[in-house]
């Protein structure tokens, strides 16, 4: 684990959320009530505040279908709060291709965000939470 706290990981979540919605098509932001989404750590558990639901939706598994009533937002999304979630509760980086991720073989993205995929990306990745790049030697470098 990291040596920042959980509260510190909290922060950088939400700073994520913030960039993800500044962007493209404005996840995680709802222009009706002019509020982002945010995550909130509370006795140690991690919760989601919908945007648009304005509903506190408790991240962890619970015995009762894993519902998350009140969550606005579809699986690709619900599986980046759960990455979320164990970034905060277990110091668990995230991988780069999560934000917005490419369609295989097309200059696509399955966030439909377009052109401003790159500049989400870019704002996002300078952010403490993700794994490093992985650097890919030359074939037949250093030989």
């Amino acid at each position: 684990m990291s040596a920042t706290t959980k509260e510190d990981r909290v922060a950088h979540a939400n700073a994520l959320i913030d960039v993800i919605a500044r962007h493209g098509r404005r996840f995680f932001h709802n222009q009706r009530h002019q509020r982002n989404a945010r995550i909130e750590l509370r006795h140690g558990r991690v919760y989601f505040l919908d945007d648009y639901s304005g509903k506190a939706i408790y991240t962890h598994k619970t015995t009762f279908e894993n519902r998350w009533r009140g969550f606005s937002h579809g699986g690709t999304l619900r599986s980046l709060v759960e990455q979320l979630r164990d970034y905060i509760t277990k110091g668990t980086l995230l991988s780069r291709w999560v934000i917005a991720p490419a369609y295989v073989h097309t200059d696509g993205d399955i966030w439909g965000y377009g052109s401003a995929a790159e500049a989400v990306r870019a704002e996002a990745w300078k952010l403490p939470l993700f794994a490093p790049e992985k650097v890919v030697q030359a074939e037949g470098a250093g030989t």
